[in-house]
């Protein structure tokens, strides 16, 4: 056993004799120094890219590589690079290096040093361009001014020039205005290093700038505007009253206007509006006043006529100055509001002189006390607002519903209720559709409703900018079966002046009303 333990040990030893010899008894010392090929000895190389080629080179070695060493050349001096000791194949070496290129790179240089210490060197020179300067613009004038004000403006041409290192590959002009921007030309060039525009251009009132976008060949991009200052001359002012007129056929409507005008005023032009239709009554040649204050009296209008529309002119069109009046003709129109039965006697501290009972003649409410005070009085008023429930629906009541089914119990005076009314009238309702114009309603267009179509003596269940027509009763103090039309302007929500109350509201109406004849 100690004998086979020995004979190991000697098997041993005679092995890392053998290990430790020299590492090159298996290379022929005749083995030819390594060589470098490269495929490109010269790299070009374009800093204004992000793909430029690598440094490849493929080292062959007879002997086997122990080393390769590369490193740059500068202006400065020289920069080690990378050395490489390790490698699979020792008898071929493949290289390929990404730089990260500088402008004062001039050379990369590989040296190679097989087992039998032979020594190659090989350097690729770099062909550097290096960065370039994104297009520039330069506008001259550095800004376009024109001044309407001035005695003989001029628009001065538009000239600027584009100078770029890399050439150009595009230029685009657009015009900015106040709506945006439209493009003016789309040029494609073929690398120039250098484009001239001179044109003149006619901008006009709006206009904010002349924006040029360059391109160059490397797709760098600068954009440029030249500013434009347009001062132009304002159009006239025009004043008109803001209330509306109301006015009876046969009557001279009397319209005060004023007008201000730097460029002075050329002509007036009114026309009467029926139905969204204009129709030219009046045109006043004018004298080029700097301020007019004036009033004109027209009496060329019909009880359809709805608005007076006033143009004044300095002569150009598009700077016409235009107003418009609201006329009434031969209506009354009024607004109001109008309180529920909560408020039929005593009215809620926010609307003062608020009641629940309308009179169509005074086009106001009243309380239960004035209402059942005298017959007189009874005949005054025509309808009572009322709401209803956990909803506190609205409802209106013609004065002649009367007894507890229709709530008149319910208004409560001093004296006595609605109950004890001496006279009542008789008034109709009429919910209109939702195509019935009120805004430009009109005497003619309220004779156009069918008396007996308004008849209900109780509406229920309207809501804000509902329009409902009424009628008269044959003893109304108003007059008798006169239809006219409200609007339903606002009304409080329930619970909004009586929290633990949803039934106390106020309702805001706008009247319209054509005179009795």
């Amino acid at each position: 056993m100690i004998r086979k333990i020995y004979t190991l040990l000697i098997l041993g030893l005679c092995l890392g004799f053998v290990a430790c010899n020299d590492d090159n008894d298996g290379v022929d010392p005749n083995a030819a120094a390594p060589v470098i090929n490269c495929p490109m000895e010269e790299v070009n190389v374009d800093l204004n890219k992000v793909d430029n080629l690598p440094v490849v080179a493929v080292i062959k070695s007879q002997a086997g590589l122990r080393s390769v060493s590369m490193k740059i050349q500068t202006v400065e001096g020289t920069i080690d690079y990378k050395t490489v000791t390790d490698f699979f194949n020792p008898n071929s070496y493949s290289l390929s290096e990404k730089l990260e290129y500088n402008t004062n790179y001039q050379s990369f240089i590989i040296e190679a040093i097989d087992n039998l210490d032979h020594v190659t060197m090989k350097s690729v020179t770099f062909k550097i361009t290096d960065v370039m300067e994104r297009p520039v613009i330069t506008f001259d004038p550095e800004e376009i001014v024109y001044d309407e004000m001035e005695e003989n403006p001029e628009i001065p041409r538009t000239t600027f020039k584009v100078i770029s290192e890399a050439g150009l590959k595009s230029v685009g002009i657009y015009l900015v205005s106040a709506n945006g921007q439209e493009s003016k030309a789309d040029l494609t060039l073929n690398g120039e290093q250098e484009y001239s525009y001179d044109e003149l251009v006619i901008y006009k009132e709006g206009d904010k700038g002349l924006k040029v976008k360059a391109e160059d060949t490397y797709g760098n991009i600068t954009i440029s505007t030249l500013p434009v200052i347009y001062r132009a001359i304002p159009g006239p002012q025009l004043v008109l009253p803001e209330k509306p007129i109301s006015i009876n056929t046969g009557e001279i409507i009397k319209l005060p206007i004023k007008i201000e005008s730097v460029r002075g005023v050329q002509e007036i032009v009114v026309y009467r509006v029926e139905n969204t239709e204009e129709t030219e009554i009046m045109r006043m040649p004018m004298n080029g006043e700097k301020t007019i204050e004036d009033v004109l009296e027209i009496d060329d209008f019909t009880n359809a006529t709805t608005q007076l529309k006033v143009v004044s002119s300095d002569g150009r069109a598009e700077k016409n100055a235009v107003g418009n009046v609201k006329i009434y003709v031969d209506m009354d129109v009024v607004t109001f509001d109008i309180a529920s039965q909560t408020y039929a006697n005593s009215c809620n501290v926010k609307y003062l002189d608020t009641y629940a009972i309308v009179s169509l003649k005074d086009l106001k409410t009243y309380s239960v006390d004035y209402a059942i005070a005298s017959q007189a009085n009874a005949l005054n008023v025509d309808f009572r607002f009322y709401c209803y429930g956990s909803t506190g629906e609205p409802r209106l009541y013609s004065m002649h519903t009367s007894g507890t089914s229709n709530k008149e119990n319910e208004y409560v005076g001093t004296t006595g209720s609605l109950m004890d009314m001496p006279k009542r009238n008789t008034t109709g309702f009429l919910k209109l559709p939702s195509t019935f114009d009120y805004k430009n309603a009109t005497v003619s267009s309220i004779a156009e409703i069918a008396a007996s179509t308004v008849s209900t003596g109780t509406l229920k269940a309207f809501e804000i900018d509902d329009v409902i027509a009424f009628r008269t009763g044959s003893t109304s103090s108003a007059g008798a079966t006169r239809i006219g039309i409200m609007k339903i302007v606002n009304m409080t929500a329930p619970k909004d002046l009586v929290s633990n109350n949803p039934t106390a509201r106020v309702m805001t109406v706008e009247i319209k009303f054509p005179k009795k004849k």
